[in-house]
C-alpha cells in the first residue's frame, strides 16, 4: 500500500469518527433539548394539564383531578344552567308560585353549590355517590336533592377522551368527548381553563431605539412555580342537558305509561287491605287484644306483604328504559322499606317490643318520603308543596 492510499484511509477514518462524535453530540443535545422543553414548557401547558385530568379521572386519582378542576367555580355556573328550566315542566305550580320558587332558588344558590361540591368530593375519594348531610339533607330546601343530581346527569356521564385544547391568551378552551351512560348519547363538552399559578421569568428580553422607533425582543419566558391550569367553567353544559334530557324524559314517560295499569290495580288492592287491617286492630279500649294481634300479624304476613311482593314482581317484568332507572329504583326501594316496616310492626305487636314499633314507624316515614318522590317525578314536580324556611 503506497503512502497516498494510506493517508486517504486515515483521513476517511478521521472523518468517520468525527461524524460519529457529531451524531452522538447531536443526539445528546436533542434529548437534552426535548427533556428541557418537556419539563419547562410542555408540562406547564393546558394540554398537559388536561391529559393529566383524563388520566386521573380514569385511574381514580382524586388529588390530581382536584388540582385541575375548580369545583367551586364549576358548580356555581352549572347550577345556573341546571335550574334555568327546573320549574318548566312542573304543571302543579301557578305562575305566582313558579316566580316565588325561582327567586328562592337564587337565594339558596350558595348552599346548593356547597352541597354539590361536598357530593363531588366524596365521590372523588370513595367512588360512591352520597347526599349532603347538612342543610341539604332530605327535603329541607323544598327540592329532592337526589333527583336534582339525577337531572344534572353527573352520575351517569362518562368522560371518554380529550379531543383538543385551544389557547385564548390568558385562558384556554378544552374539548372532551363524553357519553351519557343511559342513552349512550355522545357529546363534545367544552370547558374554559385558567392558569392559577403564572409566576415566570423572562430571559433574553431587550429593546432598543432606531430611527425614533422602539424595537422589542420578547426573549423566552419560563414558569418558575409551575403552571396550575384549572377548569373553571363548563361552557356548553346547558346544551348537553338540552340534548340528553328530552330523550330521558321520553324514556320516563314511556315507563310510566307501561306501568300505569299495574300501579292502578295494586293501589286498589292496597286500599282494600288497609280498610281490613284497620278493622282488625280496632278495639274499644284502644289496645289490641292477643287474638287481634295474632290475626293482624297473620293478615300482614299472608296478604299485605305478598301483595307488595307481587306488585314489585310485576313491575320488575316491565322493561325499564334507561331514562326511567331512577324512578324504577325508587319504587324498588319503597317496596323494600315498606316490607321491612311491616315485619318490624309484626315483631312489635307479637313480642310487645316498643323498640321494634319505633323502628317500624321510622321505616314507614322513610317509605312515605319515597312514595312522595315517586309521585313528584310522575307529575313533573320540581319542588315540595310548601316553600321551606332556611334555618
Amino acid at each position: 500500500m503506497d503512502d497516498y492510499t494510506w493517508r486517504k484511509r486515515l483521513e476517511a477514518r478521521r472523518r468517520r469518527r468525527q461524524q460519529e462524535r457529531l451524531f452522538i453530540l447531536f443526539m445528546i443535545v436533542t434529548v437534552l433539548t426535548f427533556t428541557f422543553l418537556y419539563f419547562t414548557v410542555y408540562t406547564k401547558t393546558p394540554e398537559y394539564a388536561m391529559r393529566e385530568l383524563v388520566t386521573a379521572y380514569k385511574a381514580g386519582d382524586a388529588k390530581t383531578f382536584r388540582r385541575h378542576v375548580d369545583l367551586n367555580s364549576v358548580t356555581l355556573q352549572a347550577y345556573d344552567d341546571l335550574t334555568s328550566d327546573l320549574f318548566k315542566y312542573d304543571t302543579q305550580l301557578s305562575e305566582r308560585e313558579r316566580s316565588l320558587f325561582e327567586n328562592f332558588y337564587v337565594l339558596i344558590r350558595r348552599q346548593m353549590c356547597q352541597g354539590a361540591v361536598k357530593v363531588l368530593n366524596t365521590y372523588l375519594d370513595t367512588q360512591e355517590w352520597t347526599l349532603p348531610d347538612d342543610i341539604l339533607k332530605g327535603r329541607q330546601l323544598g327540592v329532592d336533592y337526589d333527583l336534582l343530581l339525577d337531572r344534572s346527569l353527573i352520575r351517569h356521564t362518562s368522560l371518554i377522551e380529550l379531543e383538543g385544547v385551544e389557547h385564548l391568551g390568558a385562558e384556554a378552551t378544552a374539548t372532551f368527548s363524553i357519553v351519557e351512560d343511559y342513552t349512550q348519547m355522545p357529546f363534545e363538552l367544552r370547558v374554559t381553563l385558567r392558569d392559577a399559578d403564572n409566576e415566570s421569568i423572562n430571559v433574553g428580553a431587550f429593546e432598543f431605539e432606531i430611527f425614533e422607533r422602539t424595537i422589542k425582543f420578547p426573549g423566552f419566558t419560563f414558569n418558575l412555580g409551575g403552571s396550575d391550569w384549572k377548569v373553571v367553567s363548563v361552557d356548553n353544559y346547558r346544551e348537553y342537558l338540552d340534548a340528553a334530557s328530552p330523550i330521558l324524559r321520553q324514556n320516563l314517560a314511556q315507563y310510566i305509561d307501561d306501568t300505569a295499569d299495574i300501579v292502578y290495580r295494586y293501589n286498589r288492592s292496597f286500599e282494600e287491605e288497609q280498610d281490613i287491617f284497620i278493622t282488625l286492630q280496632r278495639s274499644p279500649y284502644g289496645i289490641m287484644t292477643a287474638n287481634q294481634r295474632t290475626e293482624a300479624s297473620g293478615y300482614i304476613t299472608d296478604t299485605i306483604i305478598p301483595t307488595l311482593e307481587a306488585r314489585q314482581a310485576e313491575l320488575d317484568q316491565i322493561p325499564i328504559p334507561q331514562g326511567a332507572q331512577f324512578l324504577a329504583g325508587l319504587r324498588q326501594e319503597s317496596t323494600r322499606i315498606t316490607i321491612m316496616a311491616w315485619k318490624f310492626y309484626i315483631r312489635g305487636i307479637t313480642e310487645n317490643s316498643a323498640a321494634a314499633l319505633d323502628t317500624a314507624a321510622s321505616l314507614h316515614k322513610q317509605e312515605m318520603v319515597f312514595d312522595q318522590r315517586v309521585e313528584e317525578i310522575i307529575h313533573n314536580s320540581a319542588v315540595a308543596r310548601n316553600l321551606p324556611e332556611l334555618p
